[in-house]
């Protein structure tokens, strides 16, 4: 598991009606006449954010005519296609250097939440016998053994990418686990206070609390992780051998959009 390490620069204006005006022709977070949008990476894990990204950002902030909070200038990228939910930014707008393992990507991390692909490449999760791939830090940072259900805001991954070396996971073990049930509940996220009297720290905000959504900055979507069980690494190994390449993460920026404020989405089977 990546751990968020988040660096924000943020100025509230006070809360007060506003008209969304048409996009600037430029949008300012990138993404215009071909330049590089979030999507456009090609580094592994896939959502972690890149030098050329820098940290974690949310700039001046004033409140939409719908009692939403938006950025003062608005971008591409602001929320995810379909979804409401407003995304911190990068600090810069090119996903490019070598990617920080201690920092995610908004947008990167909701793409691959939202739509069931791996983590580490931006494919499609690894599916067998109605569940999906996981892979999850085996101990806490403590040393302590982890918990492998419950709250997680880590995508899936491919049977590839849960095999292959990482950083974090080398220090911790890993666990390779089924999910038969994921559901994405809301996202963790820094929540302003209207009227411009500051702000709640990264908190969990779920999706049913809508008055704290509509001030959330979020940093990652969250799921709920039920009816797991061990996959066997031989098992996972014979998957990732079979697995034929397919196009650079990069190639999915157009998948299909997800519904407007996400509703609970189980991977396989009813509720456990």
């Amino acid at each position: 598991m990546y751990r968020m390490r988040i660096v924000m620069y943020r100025s509230a204006a006070p809360a007060g009606p506003l008209t969304p005006g048409p996009p600037p022709e430029v949008p300012p977070h990138g993404g215009a006449g071909g330049a590089p949008g979030p999507l456009d990476a090609s580094h592994t894990p896939f959502i972690a954010v890149t030098e050329g990204e820098g940290g974690l950002d949310i700039p001046r902030l004033v409140t939409g005519a719908d009692g939403w909070i938006q950025y003062e200038t608005p971008g591409r990228f602001d929320r995810y296609p379909e979804t409401e939910v407003l995304l911190a930014r990068t600090a810069g707008t090119v996903p490019s250097g070598r990617p920080d393992g201690n920092a995610l990507s908004p947008y990167r991390q909701a793409h691959c939440m939202l739509n069931r692909l791996c983590q580490g490449c931006g494919e499609p999760a690894e599916r067998s016998d109605g569940s999906v791939l996981y892979v999850l830090p085996a101990t806490r940072r403590d040393g302590s053994p982890a918990a492998f259900r419950g709250l997680s805001d880590m995508p899936p991954s491919c049977a590839r990418c849960a095999l292959r070396r990482c950083p974090v996971l080398s220090d911790r073990g890993r666990k390779l686990l089924w999910v038969a049930q994921a559901e994405v509940i809301g996202v963790y996220a820094e929540v302003f206070i209207p009227g411009g009297r500051g702000s709640l720290s990264d908190r969990l905000v779920p999706f049913d609390k809508e008055r704290e959504l509509s001030g959330a900055v979020a940093t990652r979507y969250v799921c709920n992780l039920r009816r797991v069980s061990e996959a066997d690494p031989a098992h996972v190994a014979e998957l990732a051998r079979r697995r034929s390449p397919t196009a650079a993460p990069h190639a999915l920026a157009h998948a299909e959009p997800v519904c407007t404020r996400p509703e609970p989405a189980a991977v396989a089977g009813g509720t456990a």
